[in-house]
């Protein structure tokens, strides 16, 4: 009778910990929210990227296409293990962004891996020269983040007029 209690509770301490387990290896979605948020206050504010003053510019939108196309290549580049614009079988960013009904004009696409957290890739991306101008490009209208694992997209582009 004694054993019931000790079964119950293995199996209580069991269930705790795998909970626990799933919240680490899980990234909160509002990562991904929080990547158009940070950029975009770059482009409020205004800042260097390396020895270039980029003014500030309007914010960009969420594009529901773009997140597609970023959502895609983010979790393709898992599946098939590679860091690239270009997926093995040579897709470009810009058939991505037109496969996934994208209207408007692409402008340029950010990667990075390796990261946890909005605040990190971001920070990389605006230490980087090319990765910065890309997020201060103020033709750049739109915007929309992908992220799977610790694969991380920005694709951006500008609506037609």
């Amino acid at each position: 009778m004694k054993k019931y209690p000790i079964i119950f509770a293995s199996a209580l301490l069991c269930i705790l910990l795998m909970q626990c387990k799933k919240e680490e290896l899980t990234i909160p979605e509002d990562e991904v929210s929080l990547v158009i948020n940070k950029i975009n206050l770059l482009r409020q504010n205004g800042c260097h990227c390396g020895n270039e003053y980029m003014p500030p510019v309007p914010a960009l939108s969420l594009n529901g296409d773009l997140q597609n196309a970023a959502t895609g290549h983010a979790r393709d580049m898992v599946q098939k293990n590679y860091f690239d614009h270009l997926s093995p079988e040579g897709g470009t960013p810009a058939e991505r962004v037109l496969n996934a009904g994208y209207k408007g004009n692409f402008r340029a696409e950010n990667l990075g891996r390796g990261y946890l957290l909005a605040d990190q890739v971001v920070t990389a991306w605006r230490n980087s020269v090319s990765h910065c101008r890309a997020m201060m490009d103020a033709k750049s209208k739109e915007a929309g983040v992908g992220m799977d694992q610790n694969y991380w997209v920005v694709t951006f582009g500008s609506p037609m007029n």
